[in-house]
């Protein structure tokens, strides 16, 4: 690997963008439709497609945070634009074959599968934090992280056109087929660069996963990830069950979807304006206002009696905690040096991923005796999530990004 022109790492960090963007649209084309997609694979009561639907959507997150180490690991040591190659092919294989199965078992296990080419979104952020200069790593933190959640506002109304169009069984063969888009567009358009000096690399794989922990306040920032990506799945689970529950709104999933895209342009714009800000304030203290100020905003989503209310609620709540994990990544950036970040990020991601498959579990056993205690209990994660930044890690509060 040779050291980038001065200018290089704007086209990488726009090359990752561009991949995680495609690869993400493209997950968002079946990711909704899963409970549909039990149905016709002959599975009709209704708590049972519910039961299947939580395990299926937790096993690939599950399988990938018990890995995302590991494969941090490896990638300090092969290489991260090999590991998300690697992963790439994989889903392009394993989503394509998900279109073909003919049983609820086969698609639990093609996702368990899934789960094992793991790291994509860690790997990404760690090559965005690398190929980027020190004071530049926040704004390209967010412009990955931006295209991640735009992909949320984008994708599944794509993907409802080409299901009830064609089948959802295309939408799995179009998502393959975005998969490829994305890997050939990482291969051609993203130059991996040398991020370490001589000799780095043996001495990064020779750090046992676990002394990652040692560097000042990771602990901390591995919690905040599983709390941030807890609170942004549980809401998305929510919103479509408080929207039912309003009285006079007719078409629930219309009403619903634009709810969740807009609150999901919210945090895009959160995640930048937050990167940008970041240059001269420090992240930790623009992520703790975010905290403070979003829980409330939480709980207050539990009492509109309109959808109009609630929209304006979402799109404050997505301004205040939108920027939540761009800004931890970018403390993890922080901390920890870019030889060991592939690891380090690897935790990182374990922490993401974890939030991701308790999310759905635990908000959805809440809502099940309470909707408005579910808003609550998000509300009071997100204070707990200010109480753990700010009593577990008061150095980072006074470090801007460049130190």
């Amino acid at each position: 690997m040779r050291s980038p022109l001065p200018n290089d790492w704007r086209r990488n960090v726009w090359a990752l963008t561009l991949t995680v963007f495609v690869a993400f649209v493209g997950f968002q084309f079946f990711t909704p439709f899963l409970p549909l997609y039990i149905r016709e694979l002959g599975v009709t009561e209704p708590s049972r497609i519910a039961l299947w639907a939580g395990l299926i959507a937790a096993v690939t997150p599950a399988m990938s945070g018990l890995l995302s180490p590991l494969f941090g690991r490896l990638a300090d040591r092969f290489g991260r634009k090999m590991m998300l190659i690697r992963s790439l092919i994989g889903f392009v294989v394993i989503v394509a074959l998900m279109g073909l199965v003919t049983s609820v078992w086969q698609l639990f296990l093609a996702r368990a599968l899934m789960g094992l080419f793991a790291g994509f979104t860690p790997m990404v952020i760690a090559l965005a934090s690398v190929s980027a200069p020190r004071d530049k790593v926040p704004s390209a933190i967010g412009l990955v992280q931006s295209a991640q959640l735009l992909s949320v506002a984008v994708g599944p109304a794509i993907g409802g056109y080409v299901a009830s169009h064609f089948g959802i069984r295309y939408a799995f063969f179009a998502t393959a087929g975005l998969c490829g888009l994305a890997l050939i567009a990482l291969i051609v358009l993203f130059q991996e660069v040398s991020d370490v000096a001589p000799g780095a690399a043996r001495a990064a794989t020779q750090l046992p996963l676990r002394r990652v922990f040692e560097y000042p306040h990771f602990g901390v920032l591995v919690g905040l990830l599983l709390l941030a990506q807890f609170l942004d799945r549980g809401l998305a689970l929510l919103i479509p069950l408080q929207v039912a529950h309003l009285p006079g709104v007719q078409a629930i999933a219309a009403v619903s979807g634009a709810i969740i895209s807009i609150g999901a342009v919210a945090a895009t714009t959160s995640a930048n304006v937050a990167a940008r800000l970041s240059r001269d304030v420090p992240s930790a203290r623009l992520l703790l206002i975010g905290l403070l100020i979003g829980g409330p905003l939480c709980a207050a989503m539990a009492l509109p009696r309109e959808w109009v209310a609630l929209l304006v609620l979402r799109t404050l709540v997505g301004l205040c905690l939108g920027a939540a994990i761009t800004l931890t990544y970018a403390l993890g950036a922080m901390v920890v040096p870019a030889e060991h970040r592939g690891a380090a990020f690897g935790w990182l991601g374990m922490g993401l991923q974890v939030g991701t498959a308790a999310s759905p579990l635990v908000t959805g056993a809440i809502a099940a005796v309470s909707i408005p205690s579910a808003f609550v209990f998000d509300g009071v994660l997100a204070w707990a999530a200010a109480a753990l930044l700010a009593f577990g890690a008061r150095g980072l509060r006074s470090r801007p990004a460049h130190s």
